[in-house]
């Protein structure tokens, strides 16, 4: 379906009426944090939503005031002695913020590592649900929105949640555990008839009622003041104006005022960059925002909130998270919650202070499970040390300090595990033992800078007379000048310890390395003059040095056995190479591949493979796939062939007979050749599944699934066609 405004306007509706009453807290607790106006605050989410939310070319996430700004935001009001001139500062890095969008500067964004990214997603998630627990029940000394460790009531994450053991609040419990119960079963057939309605919406009512109910039970049953949201009351709009503060720009000249507005657009940017990749990543549709887009909609942003007494602002992860979560489709939903916001304050302020924040702290606490779940932990662990450790370290760093310095701490940690791989992976040899003695042979990687001297070093210290070195340098473009002195110094000491040294494949301007051709003959099997051929060898190097870069175990743990889901019957045209047009990784597909991808039950070949792949292997999936513009099709139809190669193609013939009708009914030749096609790949399916491995596999209780696929070369796209229910084929004699 289009993402147009009349098909989504439903689910964004929603989910903007969930991140209004999720954002609302949230603003009123930063403006507190920070020292300033709650007006402020409520200024900020109102602004992000509207303003940045129509100018953003980002579809899911939401703008508003910040929690890892409230230290700057708290230190520069008292520096600048007033609220007005640090309002000067807010427009200013606003205007700070439009210059780097239009210089590009949003590229930085791309340079943030997915193991941080999902560290910071994962930590948000957890903190969400530490800061939320104490309001659940019933201690809401810290104000929501304060996401540091360390609190602005003197307590911490952690001590916050001991404090709350000796002044727990049941009526806030019992809130808690109702919203609690309908978010949970909200999902389930007992709600299947509502679950239009935004759960969120539902839990916020229910919490409303109950504490309206509470108050009529004992004293011990009611919520304090300060457990429900509190927004400042105007008596009319006129008295709504004359709160607001509008910046002194007598103040400009102020240096001071200049490196506030500096430190926030930097610090602004940085925040925004990280919500949005982060936010992307949770988009069901995977799509991409224009980050230099988005730091010109910031810019424009801070500019009007500063213009209007606002906070700073940048996206936020938590309002962006609950964004996605309730369903939203597109940017609307950031626009709903804007003008939900500014509706609030203006017309309803004594309702919206009736809701509690312990229904409040159900939404949010879901909303951190999600971000946080197990699996991606276990998801993290299994891509290897090399990703898991950045990975957790960011999240305990966020958890123990703030956003900011978390993603930086992950970010230096992932760059110590990228020098450690540099000069490790991207250097790789093997040794083997040859008739004239040990030969120990060193692949250089397409860049050899100073940290490979190590590892350079490493390698021929090991060198002793009696052996042979070959140094393949086929994929070299650089080679910094300490690690030529290395191979410099090393060729000398060959020379006087008699040590056969041959340096081959480097570039022009390395050249007085290389050995003659005669001494590379020492070292290479059989020498080929064949670019072609040689490139090979090239390209398995770079695959070599890409895989141990990512996992320094990558090719042990390969060693280890194999245990592929798939089995894959296809054709052995060159052109379609299942592997590549799947994108598996290898130990992912069993394959066997022929002309035609037949399944000839007198094929040994190909029921060894069928054997191996059942009873030893235990696949799970078979598929046959053929491909549009298969020449043995082609060929079989149009005669000509003579031999082995005929006899074959005959089983494609019986096919095309026995669907003679079917097929003569299709006027095209294309058409009709694509049709035969499809055809062949659910005549093999049918032998596959007559065959008595398949039979045996099946009456003992083993699970085996079979598909019929086919490739288009035209387009590169695979088509599924659903074979898997349809009954078999007449069968055909062969």
């Amino acid at each position: 379906m289009e993402l147009s405004f009349k098909n989504t306007f439903k689910q964004d509706l929603s989910a903007g009426l969930v991140v209004f009453l999720v954002a609302l807290p949230l603003c009123l607790g930063i403006a507190l944090a920070s020292g300033a106006p709650l007006l402020a605050g409520i200024i900020t989410g109102i602004v992000g939503g509207v303003v940045v939310g129509f100018i953003s070319g980002s579809q899911l996430a939401v703008s508003g005031p910040a929690a890892g700004l409230t230290t700057i935001v708290a230190s520069a009001i008292i520096s600048l002695h007033s609220y007005e001139a640090f309002l000067v500062s807010v427009v200013l890095a606003g205007v700070i913020q439009v210059i780097l969008g239009l210089v590009k500067a949003g590229k930085i964004g791309l340079y943030f590592p997915s193991n941080v990214i999902k560290g910071m997603l994962a930590a948000i998630g957890i903190i969400l649900i530490l800061k939320q627990i104490p309001h659940a029940f019933g201690y809401d000394a810290d104000a929501e929105g304060d996401f540091a460790f360390a609190q602005a009531d003197h307590s911490n994450t952690f001590t916050e949640i001991t404090h709350l053991l000796s002044k727990l609040t049941p009526g806030a419990i019992i809130i808690f555990v109702l919203s609690m119960a309908l978010l949970l079963l909200w999902d389930t057939p007992l709600f299947k008839k509502v679950k239009a309605f935004p759960s969120g919406l539902v839990v916020v009512i229910v919490g409303v009622l109950a504490s309206v109910v509470l108050q009529g039970a004992p004293d011990v049953f009611h919520l304090k003041a300060n457990s429900f949201v509190q927004i400042p009351v105007f008596s009319s709009i006129g008295d709504f104006a004359t709160n607001l503060k509008f910046p002194d720009f007598s103040k400009i000249a102020n240096p001071e005022v200049l490196t506030v507005a500096f430190t926030i657009a930097f610090v602004a940017s940085l925040e925004t960059l990280l919500s949005i990749e982060a936010v992307d990543k949770l988009d069901p549709l995977k799509r991409s925002t224009p980050l230099n887009r988005e730091l010109i909609a910031q810019g424009v942003g801070n500019a009007v909130a500063g213009l209007l007494g606002g906070l700073p602002l940048t996206a936020v992860i938590v309002r962006g998270a609950t964004n996605v979560n309730s369903g939203a489709k597109t940017k609307a939903s950031s626009i709903f919650h804007g003008i939900l916001l500014l509706v609030a304050v203006l017309l309803i302020p004594v309702l919206m202070n009736k809701i509690p924040l312990a229904s409040l702290a159900a939404i949010l606490i879901m909303v951190g499970y999600k971000l946080a779940k197990v699996q991606l932990f276990r998801d993290m662990y299994k891509a290897g040390w090399n990703q898991f450790t950045p990975f957790v370290i960011t999240v305990l760093a966020i958890i123990l300090t703030d956003l900011l310095k978390g993603v930086l701490i992950g970010m230096g940690v992932s760059i110590i595990f990228i020098l450690v791989n540099a000069t490790k992976d991207l250097i790789y040899t093997t040794q083997r033992i040859t008739p004239k003695g040990t030969m120990k042979q060193l692949v250089l990687s397409e860049q050899v800078t100073f940290l490979n001297k190590a590892h350079l070093n490493e390698f021929f210290n090991e060198i002793k007379p009696g052996m042979s070195v070959w140094v393949d340098a086929g994929q070299t473009r650089y080679i910094e000048q300490d690690c030529l002195e290395i191979l410099q110094e090393f060729k000398s000491r060959a020379a006087m310890e008699n040590i056969p040294c041959t340096i081959t494949g480097l570039k022009d301007h390395y050249s007085f390395l290389e050995a003659k051709i005669e001494a590379r003959d020492q070292h290479e099997h059989g020498h080929h003059d064949h670019q072609h051929y040689n490139e090979l060898f090239n390209n398995n190097r770079k695959w070599i040095a890409e895989k141990l870069h990512l996992d320094v175990n990558y090719f042990a743990n390969l060693n280890k056995g194999q245990s592929p889901p798939y089995l894959i019957i296809g054709c052995s045209d060159s052109r379609a190479p299942m592997e590549v047009i799947t994108g598996a990784q290898p130990g992912e597909i069993f394959s066997h591949r022929n002309i035609a991808n037949q399944v000839i039950p007198s094929d040994i070949n190909l029921m060894s493979v069928v054997q191996y792949a059942v009873e030893a292997l235990k696949v799970r999936h078979i598929v046959v796939c053929g491909h549009y513009g298969c020449g043995g099709i082609r060929a079989a139809v149009a005669g000509g062939t003579q031999g082995n190669l005929d006899q074959w193609l005959s089983h494609i013939r019986d096919i095309d007979r026995a669907h003679s009708d079917e097929l003569n009914a299709i006027t095209d030749t294309e058409m009709r050749h694509r049709r035969l096609v499809e055809l062949n790949v659910e005549e093999q399916i049918y032998q596959l599944k007559s065959t008595a491995i398949v039979q045996n596999a099946l009456q003992k209780g083993q699970t085996l699934n079979f598909y019929g696929w086919v490739y288009d070369l035209a387009d590169g796209m695979l088509h599924d066609l659903k074979l898997r229910d349809a009954k078999a084929p007449d069968t055909i004699t062969v």
